[in-house]
């Protein structure tokens, strides 16, 4: 243990230095943890490893910042209210256990504090336009590289490809957000042979959630695509061609995995509430958790406390089946984020999670118009993606419990900051080009070619 200590040490010491010197790159950073969950060294996990780096880069950069300007705060307090009403039910939990490997409260908020650190970085350091193509392209980069770890790893006989990041569904899920955003990168390039590169890596990504046999990620994958179909053309792929070149080899990717993977996946898509072999037996959990809530109705039985808590319930519920289902000497969680909001935090709780990713989808929504009445065809474009990106994670979260997941605080973190580079843009371009341009609304559409909307530079999500 001391040993990793040690090699840890020299490894961060180096990065805090360079962090410091270019934080802007901490986001970036941090969205290659989020890929790589699954990455440890011994019981450290890469996410583990990202939260404290993140935290130390902040507060050594803190004190050159100038003051942040931020011009939509109700997701910062929707984040705060929620948050809170977490923390305190800490008072009143059933199950206060902190290992680092069972759950618990405890663990939920050490867990919650971990992903508000990740939020923080991104509204921090997420500034310009330039940030945000940075971003873009490692996001890319990352589902491409883990989508081809998990065709390779399902080619060589796993049952379920995972990636990297440790668990089948949850790679499924952050693999369904970064396709708008990698859409977006196919759309910004402007030469053909990288916009061929950039569709590959996502045909190889479509794949890759099918070999996850991840039910609800094959489920919010058809969502995602289904909406990005109804996108119009030039609102969104600038050109009709784009569109269709996007969705050829979404669906080719897609298609060729799929017929490679049809038997395993029927029997799957089967099961998706039970399994003969004592599977997931979400129907029980949700039975369980539903009589759960019962017992504290208003303020929940305590965040993180269900995983505890759900053995002793699921022996009690009636309806709940055995007979295709084994319990699990850990515990299992809900399997599901609103419901396991409900049972943990009761109504109160419940209502403020639906606030907070209310409050998410009204800011970009808000953004988007914006960013399309001052003339920021990046800005505009990116925001949509992100509305679907986040569609598409709040599917899945029907079928996984995401409170604390990094990927759903990400997606916050740069929902607070999408306004304020839309302000710091418009504030640069008004000193390059005087106060009659900056105050000029330009058209929405703006030509492959105009400058500012350039796709060579653009990196991803």
């Amino acid at each position: 243990l001391k040993q990793t200590t040690y090699a840890l040490g020299v490894v961060l010491l180096p990065c805090v230095v360079a962090l410091f010197n270019r934080p802007e790159w901490l986001p970036p950073v941090l969205m290659v943890t989020v890929f790589g969950e699954a990455l440890s060294t011994g019981s450290v996990t890469l996410s583990r490893i990202g939260g404290p780096l993140a935290l130390m880069v902040m507060v050594l950069a803190l004190p050159g910042r100038r003051r942040m300007r931020l011009p939509k705060r109700g997701l910062i307090v929707a984040v705060v209210l929620y948050s809170s009403w977490a923390l305190a039910s800490a008072l009143w939990t059933v199950n206060p256990d902190s290992g680092l490997s069972l759950g618990g409260t405890g663990f939920s908020l050490a867990s919650l504090a971990l992903s508000i650190i990740y939020m923080l970085a991104f509204i921090m350091f997420v500034r310009t336009e330039r940030d945000i193509r940075r971003l873009i392209w490692v996001t890319w980069a990352m589902s491409t590289i883990t989508a081809m770890v998990s065709v390779v790893q399902y080619a060589s006989g796993y049952t379920r490809a995972v990636g990297v990041s440790g668990d089948a569904n949850f790679f499924a899920a952050l693999q369904v957000v970064a396709l708008p955003l990698g859409a977006l990168l196919a759309i910004e390039v402007r030469e053909t042979r990288t916009r061929v590169i950039i569709l590959i890596g996502l045909a190889i990504g479509v794949g890759s959630i099918i070999t996850s046999l991840s039910r609800g990620g094959i489920l919010a994958l058809a969502a995602v695509f289904v909406m990005l179909s109804f996108q119009p053309a030039k609102a969104f792929f600038r050109t009709r061609a784009r569109k269709r070149a996007f969705m050829a080899f979404v669906v080719i990717g897609a298609g060729i995995l799929l017929i490679a993977s049809f038997s395993s996946l029927s029997a799957r898509a089967s099961t998706i509430f039970t399994s003969s072999d004592g599977g997931s037996g979400r129907t029980n959990l949700w039975l369980s958790a539903v009589a759960g809530w019962k017992q504290t109705p208003v303020i929940g039985m305590g965040f993180g406390a269900f995983i505890g808590q759900s053995n002793r319930l699921l022996l009690e519920t009636p309806g709940v089946d055995f007979s295709a289902y084994a319990l699990r000497s850990t515990g299992q969680y809900v399997s599901n984020s609103y419901l396991e909001t409900l049972t943990e935090l009761g109504v109160i709780g419940a209502a403020l999670f639906i606030a907070m990713l209310a409050t998410l989808a009204y800011t970009l929504r808000s953004t988007a118009r914006r960013a399309r009445t001052l003339g920021s065809p990046l800005l505009f474009a990116f925001t949509r993606a992100m509305m679907l990106a986040f569609a598409g994670f709040a599917f899945t979260s029907i079928f996984l419990s995401t409170e604390t997941d990094r990927t759903q605080w990400v997606l916050i973190g740069l929902t607070v900051a999408l306004p304020r580079v839309l302000l710091e843009e418009q504030a640069r371009r008004g000193k390059l080009h005087g106060p009659s341009t900056a105050s000029a609304t330009v058209p929405m559409l703006a030509t492959p070619g105009r400058t500012g909307h350039s796709g060579n530079q653009v990196p991803n999500v």
